[in-house]
Formats: structure tokens, C-alpha cells, sequence
């Protein structure tokens, strides 16, 4: 049964609903023109505002594919205070390319990472920077329908399916659930790593896959965390350790779920997704945890929020504030890692064997 909000703003929704389904009606009419370029683009996308886990599920797909192929990424750069096109190094701030593509260059300095609105004029400036590119990796652009891409994947949180959620503003969805039929491979992610055979197929009736579509489920792996100043240094665990846990993230909800039996007490410090942290954002973690009562005792942050951080790393190690950085990554359960790893490289490898045909030819 609708809630009270979603039937007051009804008719908000049904216009802006309105828009997008015209939008997408003049795109798959021709009316809008998608380029493809002469690359293999894979877009991860969802259809709903963060949270689903796009930017560790791109971090999955460079550890799979940089082994065989040169990998690029191309991002909006979400709250980042530059416009127009800029390319990510070892130097640049999450002020300059975003939180998560300053991440991703940290953590992969031999890819390509590239930030820019527009995302058509983005790519010939991607492949100047790095022309060695062979497979452009395109971060939340599952609405950016001016490119074409060869695979769209599109993700779905295992605790909010699409199927359960509204158009903005009564909910959290960009555009109607039937633009999920542009995708042709669906990843229900941050599942329980104990998910059952009978829970995927439950997920797989209601989602209801057309037959173009292949469904993966994907969940969240952790790491034990690290001091942030000497990453070998990991946080012992224990019923005597009192944490605070930071995050400014769109969905902190699986962390604490980790956190919470690990430790003796976890206490929060929520933020918003991407908050630029302040020196008195600084001063409250102080406050805070000095006010923990455990003699032994620690802040929890995730790996984008360190980034965030960086400008107050030294501020922290004046006033010996031990700050430890909890690692993420994304896994597939087995049957499902196989056919998805085993579809990516397949696909990519076509490509890469019809090009040198083509180039053989010419």
C-alpha cells in the first residue's frame, strides 16, 4: 500500500516519471543520437541514487580485466570542484577528480582514471592520455545515454530492489524500472555471503530477467583494517576494543553489520555520501574519541573516506588519533564468479580478435 509521502507527491513523480520515459522514448527512437566509439565500453550503472556499490564493482572488473587487457575508466567526478575533462594521477585531490576515481588511481596506478561531464567528448581525451586503451570502463553512466556501450550492467541492492523502490522524489529511482531492459547483465549486490539457492530464486521471480539477460549476485568482502599512516599495521579485533565507525557513504549499514560483533562497542560518526571533511569535522572525531571509555580504542573508516582524509593526516598524528582504514572489495559466489569472469573476458576478446581482422584486412 502506498505510504502517505508517496501519495503527496504523487504528481511530482508522475511528471518527472513523465520526462524521463519521453527522454528515453526519443533516444530508442533515434530521435537522440547514442555514438558507439571504436572501443569496448562496459558501463556499470544502476537505476536508483548510490548505494549499490558501483565504484568496488568497477574495482572488480580492473582486477579481472588488467591482467589481459589496458584498462581505462571514465567518471563524472562526483563532488569535485573542477569542470570540464581532467585526468587523475598520484598527485591530484579528491577536490580535483572526486573521492572515488582518486581512489581507484591510488589503489591502480597503472589505469587510466578520467573524470568529465560529458562524457562523448570525454573519450577521445581518454585515449590521448592513454592510448594504449583497449576497454574503457564507464562509472555511473547507465542514464548518459548519448554513448552507446557495448555491455550495460546494471546493479541492484539486494536489500532495496529496484522492483521495491519509487521515482524521485517518493523515492530514490532516476528513471522508471523498465529502463532496466537496456542492460545485459543485472548484479544483485551486498546480498548475505550465506545467500541460498531458494533467496536467488526468489530475487530472480521478481526481478524477472528478460531473456537477453544474464542475473549475477554479488557480496561484500572484508579485509582486517589498517593503521592509515603504515597500511601493515592492522587493528586487532577483540571483545576489550571500543570503535567508532566514520563514514561518509551513501549505504554504512553493511560496514556496522561487520563491525558490530567484532568489536566491543562500535559507536557512529555518519556523514553524507562524499562529505568534503572540515577541520571541525576533524575536532568531533577528537571529541569523540576521546570520549571512549575503553583504554583501548580506535576510529574505523572506509577506504573513500581516507581519501577525504589525507589533508588531515598529520593533524591526526599531533594529537595521536589512531585511524584505521577498513578494506572492501566485492566477490561473486562461485557459480556466479565463473560464468560472469568467463562472459567479461570472452566478450572482450571477440572484440579484441574482430579488430584485428579488421586491421589485417585494411
Amino acid at each position: 500500500m502506498p505510504s502517505i509521502t508517496s501519495i503527496l507527491l504523487s504528481p511530482i513523480t508522475f511528471i518527472y516519471g513523465s520526462v524521463v520515459r519521453t527522454r528515453n522514448w526519443l533516444f530508442d527512437k533515434g530521435h537522440y543520437k547514442s555514438i558507439q566509439f571504436d572501443l569496448p565500453i562496459i558501463n556499470v550503472g544502476n537505476l536508483s541514487y548510490g548505494g549499490t556499490g558501483k565504484t568496488p564493482h568497477i574495482e572488480y572488473l580492473i582486477r579481472l580485466i588488467t591482467p589481459h587487457f589496458h584498462a581505462a575508466t571514465l567518471s563524472r567526478g562526483y563532488m569535485r570542484k573542477t569542470k570540464g575533462y581532467f585526468a587523475a594521477t598520484s598527485e591530484t585531490t579528491p577536490e580535483q577528480v572526486g573521492d572515488e576515481p582518486q581512489l581507484i588511481k591510488w589503489k591502480y596506478p597503472q589505469v587510466g582514471v578520467s573524470v568529465g561531464e560529458d562524457r562523448v567528448m570525454a573519450v577521445p581525451q581518454v585515449l590521448s592520455d592513454w592510448p594504449a586503451t583497449e576497454v574503457l570502463l564507464l562509472d555511473d553512466a547507465f542514464q548518459h545515454r548519448s554513448i552507446d556501450p557495448g555491455l550495460n550492467i546494471l546493479l541492484t541492492d539486494y536489500n532495496k530492489l529496484y522492483t521495491r523502490d519509487e521515482l524521485i522524489p517518493a523515492g530514490s529511482l532516476r528513471e522508471p524500472i523498465e529502463g532496466a531492459a537496456r542492460a545485459q547483465f543485472i548484479i544483485v549486490t551486498k546480498c548475505p555471503p550465506n545467500l541460498t539457492a531458494a533467496q536467488k530464486e526468489a530475487v530472480r521471480q521478481e526481478l524477472k530477467p528478460l531473456p537477453h539477460q544474464k542475473l549475477f549476485f554479488s557480496y561484500l568482502q572484508y579485509a582486517p583494517a589498517y593503521y592509515l599512516l603504515n597500511p601493515t599495521e592492522k587493528l586487532a579485533q577483540g571483545p576489550d576494543v571500543e570503535v567508532i565507525m566514520l563514514a561518509g557513504i551513501a549505504n554504512p549499514q553493511p560496514l556496522q553489520a561487520y563491525l558490530t560483533p567484532r568489536f566491543k562497542k562500535v559507536h557512529t560518526l555518519q556523514y553524507p555520501d562524499h562529505h568534503a571533511y572540515t577541520a571541525h569535522d576533524a575536532e568531533n572525531m577528537v571529541t569523540a574519541y576521546e570520549n571512549l571509555e575503553s583504554p583501548q580504542k580506535a576510529i574505523i573508516t572506509t577506504e573513500k573516506d581516507a581519501v577525504r582524509l589525507h589533508t588531515y593526516q598529520q593533524w591526526f598524528i599531533e594529537r595521536k588519533i589512531p585511524i584505521f582504514v577498513q578494506p572492501m572489495q566485492v566477490e561473486f559466489f562461485p557459480e556466479d564468479k565463473a560464468l560472469f569472469d568467463a562472459e567479461i573476458l570472452n566478450y572482450l576478446s571477440r572484440l579484441r580478435e574482430l579488430t584485428n581482422q579488421n586491421a589485417l584486412r585494411q
